[in-house]
């Protein structure tokens, strides 16, 4: 038996999505998802960056699933990330913490940063302060 993806990307801007997000697709079951008719799906939802294996945990929650992808989406101009890629990064890091080692997460984290920063050139991080760090 063969084991389930993730896919980690920005989602496709157009008719039906609005808002920049950077979006997370779990596979729930190989025949679909590997299949032409599943790759033209996620294609059209968002630009992958980067794939990795599921742990067994993710997949027995993948397995309880009825559709061919599960997606997780952190919104770029939405609370608590207000346009922030770095605080965006870091939530989605936080979020793989359990399932993905160290190393993994930051190679996922510097794909994700330099995809974003292609497409957006002119991108600058927001001034202001975000958050209080007492380390």
């Amino acid at each position: 038996m063969s084991k389930l993806k993730v896919y980690y990307g920005w989602a496709k801007i157009g008719n039906v999505r609005k808002k920049r997000s950077l979006s997370v697709m779990f596979e729930n079951e190989v025949q679909g998802c590997r299949s032409d008719r599943g790759q033209r799906c996620l294609q059209t939802i968002q630009d992958t960056v980067f794939e990795r294996y599921q742990t067994e945990e993710e997949e027995m929650d993948a397995r309880q699933q009825n559709r061919i992808f599960t997606e997780y989406c952190l919104f770029l101009d939405e609370k608590p990330i207000k346009g922030s890629l770095e605080k965006c990064l870091q939530i989605n890091n936080e979020a793989d913490r359990n399932h993905v080692s160290k190393a993994m997460r930051n190679r996922i984290e510097e794909a994700l940063r330099k995809s974003f920063l292609l497409a957006n050139p002119g991108y600058k991080d927001p001034n202001g302060q975000l958050t209080l760090n007492f380390e």
